[in-house]
């Protein structure tokens, strides 16, 4: 009996890993409101690095449609101690899509923005990871790497 027990445990132990994967929600939230005109509905799909020691916040990124409009723009969030002057690289696996420029800092962290082309938005939903690249104060090379599993069920969802 406990020869039993220890086997479908062990069994149990390792399925559960694979219906964890096939039944994963994707990494993308998505929200809409019309509280900005009260007319104009807006969505966002979001993408947030959480440390996982502390659960704060690192960087996020949203993009953001409205409906009835066919442009899409990019928001990131990113962390202080990023040097402005280089601004920011994004690239979907290994090709550059797009290049950012930052807007601001306020307590959040630092903001970029950017209009995303039809060619970004083609490149992302066969794409693996987006990365944004930029430079410390230090002028050392920082990556923020946003999973692309999901994006294009997701995106499908903005107006």
């Amino acid at each position: 009996m406990r020869i039993w027990k220890c086997a479908a445990a062990l069994s149990f132990g390792l399925i559960q890993p694979v219906l964890a994967q096939e039944n994963a929600t994707p990494p993308w939230s998505i929200n809409c409101s019309n509280l900005g005109t009260g007319t104009e509905l807006v969505c966002e799909m979001t993408q947030s690095i959480v440390l996982s020691e502390n659960n704060q916040r690192l960087a996020s990124i949203a993009f953001v449609k409205s409906a009835g409009n066919d442009e899409t723009e990019a928001v990131l969030t990113l962390p202080f101690g990023l040097l402005f002057s280089d601004g920011l690289t994004a690239k979907v696996d290994t090709s550059e899509v797009a290049k950012l420029e930052f807007l601001t800092c306020e307590a959040q962290g630092c903001f970029a923005r950017s209009a995303v082309s039809s060619e970004w938005i083609a490149s992302m939903r066969a794409g693996k990871q987006l990365t944004i690249e930029a430079r410390n104060t230090n002028e050392e090379p920082i990556t923020f790497g946003f999973d692309l599993t999901g994006f294009t069920q997701v995106s499908d969802l903005l107006p």
